[in-house]
């Protein structure tokens, strides 16, 4: 991306963020609810390319689930 518009975008990110502050919505990521993060898939020995990205899949699986739940 050129960097003008990853600085739109950036721009565009802050003023919606103070938008929900000042109307007052709840965060989509609550400090005091659960600091632990989920267990992550741990891979054993010497694991190949596949298992790598199997692993890294279900880790991301796991975060995007616990966050759709507090939605």
């Amino acid at each position: 991306m050129k960097p003008g518009k990853v600085t739109k975008i950036i721009l565009a990110c802050v003023v919606l963020h103070n938008l929900a502050k000042a109307w007052g919505e709840r965060e989509a990521f609550p400090e005091d609810e659960d600091p632990q993060p989920p267990p992550l898939v741990q891979l054993e020995g010497n694991p190949d390319g596949q298992a790598i990205r199997d692993a890294i899949t279900a880790n991301i699986m796991t975060m995007c689930n616990k966050f759709v739940k507090n939605i």
